[in-house]
This record gives C-alpha cells, sequence and structure tokens, in this order.
C-alpha cells in the first residue's frame, strides 16, 4: 500500500525510503486515499513525530466537515509492558478530551483500533499556530492581539483547572500549540501531556508521555523536581508563550535561569512599546517557584485585564532664577512661515482645481497597491494553511498612490511597518562574457529581448531583467521571483515574499502600475491566458495544502480566485494551451489543457518531470527533470512522442524558457560552479552561455528544504 510523505503529503510506494517528490525521509505514514474505520477518508499529513502522526481527513458519513485524526504507533521493538502502558496513555488523552466542551478546545468525536494502531478524531482547526505566525511575521505580535487570545486561553485554563472530580493540567502550552481559526478564535491543542489532576496525592502522574518543552516548561515539570504540576505550572507555560509572542525571542529555560537569574531579559528590552502592565504579568507568572506565580488562571485573567496605573508625576527641582528669557517667534520667522503657508494653501487649491478637469490618469489604469517591502522578511512555509478557507477578503480599492509607490492593503498587520523604499533601478551592467553562436546551431537573431530570473539572496530571492544578447543585467525587483511576462510583452506578472506584501503581483516593465491580485503566501507561478485577461496560478492556501490550479482575472484585485482543479506549475503557451505538473487527481507527469483545465492531454508520467514551458506553435513542451539523476532539459512533443535530452552536463541544469520565435530555449546552469543563463536549441547540439546570473535560482526560504522546494517552484520567462 502507498505511504505518504510527511513534509509534502506525495503519496510513495510502501517499499520507497525517501520521497520521490521531495527526498524527505519516509516513516511508514499512511497513503493519500486511506480509509480508516470505513469512514473517515485521509487526504494529507497535518504533522508527524516519533510515535506517531496527525492526518488530515474528509468525514464519508458527515458531507463538508473534515476531521484531524492522531494516530498512535507502538513502537515494535518496545517491551509489552511498554506497550500496553503506551496504549494506556493514548486511551487516557481520548478520555479527557471526549468529555470536554470549551469553545477554544478542540472536541473529540471518535476513538478506534485498526490494524494495531490507535486513532483519535477530533475537529480540524482551519488557520494556523502562533510558532508559525511568529515564524511568518519575523517580528513581536501586536500587543492587544496577544492580549486577545491570552484572555481566551486563561479562559479556557480556568475550564480545565475546575473540572470536577480532577482539575486537568495541559502541561504543553506553547505557540505551536496555540492555534487561530478563521473568525480570529485561538484553539488550545494537542492534549498528549494532560495530566489528572488528584490535589490529595502530591506524587500525581503524568498520563501521557512527555515533559513538555523546555522553553516553556516550568521546573516542577521536570524529572527529579519535588513539587508536583498543577495549576501553575499551566500559568507558566502560558507566560512563557507570551513572552515569546511579544518580543520574538524565545525565553530561556528554567535550568538555565537557576544557574543565572539575569539570563531572563525583561519582556521590554526586547519590545520598548510593551505597555508595563503586560511586561508586570508576565514577568511575576514566570517565577522559578510557583509559589511566586499567580495562583490560578482567573487571577492572572484579572492581573491582565488591569490598567497600567500611571506613573507618579515628580516635580522638578526648580533652578536658579535666571533671566527670563522670550520663547515666542520672531516677527521674521513668523513672517517666513506665514508666507511659507499661502504659498502651499495656493498649491493645492491649484492642484484641486487642475485634478478637477484632469484626464491624465486613464479610468482602464491598473489600482496602485501597497509594495511589498524590500527589506527581506524570513518565511517559513507551514504544514498548516495560513489561509482562511471559505472567508471573503475584503476588496482593496484602488488609490491615487504615486507611481513607483503602492497604497496599504486592506489586511491589518501585526506590527507597524515602516514605509518601504522602492526596488532600486539599476543601470544595466555589461556581463562579463558576451554571447557568442555556437555550431550547435542556435541562431543569433533568436537572441533578442529581456529574460527575467529569480536569484536566491539568502533569505528569498530577487528578481533581475537580463538581455537576450548579453549586453546587461538590471535588478528589477527585490523580494520578487517566479516571473511571467504577459503575451504582450507589456506586463509581467511574479511573487511577492514579504509579509508586508506577499501574494501575486502584476506590474508595467518599469515598476509602475504595481496591482496585487492575491495576497495569500501559497499562491504562486502566476502565468497568462492567451488573450492577457486572466492570470492562472499555483495554490495550497486550503488547509489541507492540496496543489490546486487557480485562476484570476488579471485586472482583479485581492481576488480569491475560482478553482480549476488538481495540479502545480501552470504554464500556459502562445497557442492558447495550458501544460501544468498533474497532482492528485490529475496524476503524476506532465499535462496539457485548456484554461479551463478540461481536454487533459499526458505528455509524459515522470514523477520527476516538471517546470512545463509550451513552445509558441503549442506542439512541443520543455522540461525540467531529475529522471537520469540530476536536473536536466528535456524536450517533447505534446502527444508524449520523441522525447530528447537537450542537456549533457554535469551541472544542474533547469528552468526552460523559450525565446519569442520558438527556436531557442534558454535555461540557468550552474557550469564552471557559476549559474548562467545558457541557451540551446530545441533539436540539441552545443549550449551557449548567454549572461552570468548574480547568483544561484535554487534557494529555501526559511532554510526549511523539507518544505520549501527550491528552484523546482522558479520560473524564468522570455519576451521580445
Amino acid at each position: 500500500m502507498p505511504q505518504m510523505c510527511p513534509a509534502c503529503s506525495h503519496n510513495n510506494t510502501d517499499q520507497a525510503q525517501t520521497c520521490v517528490l521531495c527526498g524527505f525521509m519516509l516513516r511508514g505514514l499512511l497513503g493519500e486515499n486511506t480509509v480508516l474505520s470505513n469512514r473517515y477518508e485521509i487526504t494529507s499529513v497535518l504533522g508527524c513525530g516519533a510515535m506517531g502522526a496527525v492526518y488530515l481527513a474528509n468525514d464519508r458519513r458527515l458531507k463538508g466537515r473534515r476531521c484531524a485524526i492522531k494516530e498512535n504507533r507502538l513502537d515494535a521493538s518496545a517491551s509489552p509492558e511498554v506497550q500496553a502502558q503506551s496504549r494506556d496513555q493514548f486511551m487516557a488523552e481520548a478520555s479527557v478530551l471526549a468529555r470536554l466542551d470549551h469553545p477554544n478546545l478542540p472536541k473529540v468525536s471518535d476513538y478506534f483500533i485498526e490494524n494495531e494502531r490507535e486513532y483519535l478524531v477530533m475537529d480540524y482547526v482551519e488557520g494556523e499556530d502562533l510558532d508559525s505566525r511568529l515564524q511568518r511575521v519575523g517580528a513581536p505580535l501586536a500587543e492587544d492581539q496577544v492580549l486577545n487570545w491570552a484572555q481566551q486561553i486563561l479562559d479556557a485554563l480556568i475550564y480545565l483547572h475546575t473540572q470536577e472530580p480532577m482539575p486537568i493540567i495541559h502541561r504543553d502550552i506553547k505557540p505551536a500549540n496555540l492555534r487561530v481559526d478563521t473568525r480570529n478564535r485561538i484553539k488550545l491543542v494537542d492534549f498528549g501531556l494532560v495530566k489528572l489532576l488528584d490535589p490529595n496525592n502530591p506524587n500525581t502522574k503524568v498520563e501521557l508521555r512527555g515533559l513538555g518543552t523546555p522553553a516553556y516548561a516550568p521546573l516542577e515539570q521536570f524529572a527529579g523536581s519535588d513539587a508536583h504540576t498543577d495549576a501553575r505550572s499551566d500559568i507558566y507555560s502560558l507566560a512563557a508563550t507570551l513572552y515569546h509572542l511579544l518580543t520574538n525571542v524565545a525565553p530561556p529555560n528554567v535550568h538555565e535561569r537557576l544557574l543565572n537569574p539575569s539570563v531572563l531579559r525583561a519582556p521590554s528590552e526586547h519590545s520598548p512599546q510593551l505597555s508595563a502592565n503586560t511586561e508586570r504579568v508576565i514577568v511575576k507568572a514566570m517565577g522559578v517557584h510557583p509559589s511566586e506565580r499567580y495562583p490560578s488562571a482567573e487571577e492572572m485573567s484579572r492581573a491582565l485585564a488591569e490598567k497600567a496605573l500611571p506613573e507618579p508625576v515628580v516635580p522638578p527641582i526648580a533652578p536658579a532664577p535666571k533671566p527670563a528669557k522670550k520663547q515666542g517667534l520672531s516677527p521674521v520667522l513668523f513672517g517666513a512661515l506665514a508666507a511659507v503657508l499661502a504659498i502651499a494653501l495656493v498649491a493645492v487649491a491649484g492642484f484641486i482645481l487642475w485634478s478637477g478637469d484632469s484626464s491624465a490618469t486613464s479610468a482602464q489604469d491598473p489600482p496602485l497597491v501597497s509594495p511589498p517591502t524590500t527589506t527581506p522578511t524570513d518565511f517559513v512555509p507551514q504544514g498548516f494553511s495560513d489561509a482562511p478557507t471559505g472567508t471573503p477578503t475584503e476588496m482593496v480599492q484602488p488609490t491615487s498612490a504615486p507611481v513607483g509607490e503602492l497604497a496599504e492593503t486592506s489586511e491589518p498587520t501585526e506590527t507597524p511597518v515602516p514605509q518601504p523604499t522602492p526596488s532600486p533601478t539599476l543601470e544595466v551592467t555589461p556581463t562579463l562574457t558576451p554571447t557568442t553562436v555556437s555550431p550547435g546551431g542556435v541562431p543569433a537573431p533568436s537572441l533578442i529581448g529581456t529574460i527575467a530570473y529569480p536569484v536566491f539572496n539568502g533569505t528569498d530571492y530577487d528578481l533581475y531583467f537580463g538581455q537576450a544578447n548579453g549586453s546587461g543585467t538590471k535588478l528589477f525587483r527585490e523580494s520578487a521571483s517566479q516571473p511571467a511576462f504577459s503575451p504582450s510583452g507589456e506586463r509581467i506578472a511574479f511573487r511577492s515574499w514579504p509579509e508586508a506584501g506577499w501574494g501575486l503581483f502584476t506590474s508595467n516593465l518599469d515598476g509602475s502600475g504595481l496591482w496585487q491580485l492575491a495576497r495569500f503566501v501559497e499562491d504562486q507561478l502566476p502565468t497568462w491566458t492567451q488573450d492577457g485577461n486572466e492570470i492562472i496560478f499555483l495554490s495550497r492556501r486550503e488547509g489541507d495544502r492540496k496543489s490546486r490550479l487557480m485562476k484570476v482575472g488579471s485586472s482583479e484585485v485581492d481576488s480569491l480566485g475560482a478553482v480549476l482543479g488538481e495540479g502545480e506549475y501552470p504554464a500556459v503557451g502562445r497557442d492558447g494551451r495550458l501544460a501544468f505538473e498533474g497532482w492528485g487527481a490529475t496524476g503524476r507527469g506532465l499535462r496539457t489543457a485548456n484554461t479551463n483545465l478540461q481536454d487533459v492531454i499526458v505528455v509524459t508520467t515522470n514523477d520527476d518531470d516538471t517546470a512545463p514551458a509550451l513552445s509558441p506553435n503549442g506542439r512541443q513542451v520543455a522540461f525540467m527533470s531529475r529522471r537520469d539523476g540530476n536536473w536536466e532539459i528535456y524536450v517533447i512533443n505534446v502527444d508524449g512522442t520523441n522525447l530528447t535530452r537537450l542537456t549533457e552536463e554535469p551541472a544542474e541544469d533547469g528552468l526552460p524558457a523559450w525565446s519569442p520565435d520558438g527556436r531557442v530555449i534558454a535555461f540557468a546552469s550552474r557550469r564552471g560552479e557559476e549559474w548562467a543563463i545558457w541557451a540551446v536549441s530545441p533539436t540539441g547540439g552545443k549550449s551557449v552561455k548567454l549572461f552570468d546570473m548574480e547568483g544561484s535560482p535554487d534557494g529555501f526560504v526559511g532554510g526549511n528544504r523539507d518544505a520549501s522546494r527550491g528552484w523546482a517552484e522558479e520560473r524564468i520567462s522570455w519576451t521580445r
């Protein structure tokens, strides 16, 4: 039976050791579409650990319901006693959760054993966890928002800690276990360490395995402590979590604090804007010894809700009398300021009168929206979608921002973002190696126009333009990649990376007329339809993280888009057909279809084929594949015949793009350990270097090679 990859949920054979798609080590998980208990159909992997996994599943009995299924896998090498204890622990978790009913806690609906594995079925919380939010934002979260979440969690803790006949202690509160749903409601998840507290027994043992996460676990939770855990243990963990959320700095673990108390810095040292009352509550709740903390979640809740008292005003010591000095404006300065003000009023009035009659701004010009900040922002793609599902996105109204700047979008950010400076427009820099025509048949007349290509900057990508004749390159936009020129060559679509302005954008080639089509971080690889009126793109914005192709009007702003079907890496050719990488229901390998994802034709069936590019006449598909070991460039007829390998170098070759006349294929290559854009004839022969690149197109945003696919989800584009 197949098994899904823990990182990308791709289905692999039962014998595979690593994922054929992303190379991640496999762990014998269930396969996609596996049906458990004759009811739950597995769709993807939400998380995986040493003792089990959490899957996303569709409930066949209740149509439209999605649920999270937690799997407990016994260690086959463990003794029967240890296996029995593990089973008892898992059953204890199920029993505890099943009787809980609180809006900030997940609801358990089922428990069963199948094929010697135990399963716990609970509500699936759409949204993202706060650990993912921190990594995505890369800055402290807004205090008022964090305090709102804190009060919700404290309300849940009050509920847990007052359960009868015995209070329930969570014991593992941390950012990763707090999930924000699509209505901004927080959920406290993962009760793997839950403990039933017997107040009459100070040696109450943990019902489930583990000690918690060191940065957020209190002293009494570690082995060897004399004190048992109680409500104050959860208070410590919540306070440590708030510390991290409000400072973007993980707190030191309690053992470090025992050795050196000063290692815990005041939260305001990391976030000077933090209110004094919030800081005071966090520091008290993080007391090393339980007696130093709030005795209950209710008291901590009241303390957080208190208004900070104003600081007493201490009158300054009066200095010795000095001769009085007039502080008012001098007549000369006052007159100058009045003159400036009068000039300004005249200018404003003139502008209003002029703009009322002016037709300088066409009604058909695209609205300008807020630009991505040019400061690289750390982003880590997540295993859970951070995009609301089924929630309409508020439309951004067109503004009259100056050309080259963007107005703010309607979505609030966690922290104020400084006004960005536009990406520098650099002079074209001649390349060191001019283009030469090889005997292999690369025609010089075809080497005209502009090639857009991505370069990894260490954090995300920058987008460059290079001349096909090798005459020079320039930076087009920082923190952007995945370019696609419009059919007319007048505009370009691209993916923007910074948190303050991520999503899909189009703009003129000089950077003006910037237009945001979609702002989900999981939207990528835009491609224009033949008439330029629509954009097709890949999205994994849904909670199941399935790869879907979506369509949006190229003149829409912040659209939710329409789902076409499952697939990856879309690319529309000039003949109007869509080439894409099959995924899920559309199978594996390369496909072509119309732009509604109908009339699907199989081109290849190899899992390693990606980055398809249709020739201008629509008869061939160029693509990159590692079917022969490393990445190479191939071309094939759209009917699947005449497969030809175009590159034969030991270096990595990828990201093919056709010349406007269809007689040359450009691609990125690392030959001689230096990245450059090369060209080759679609009939084969010797490759020609067009120009050097400023760096590698292969990078992993957030540094996570398990979650990011590097240049396998990048592209270059060529226009006249």
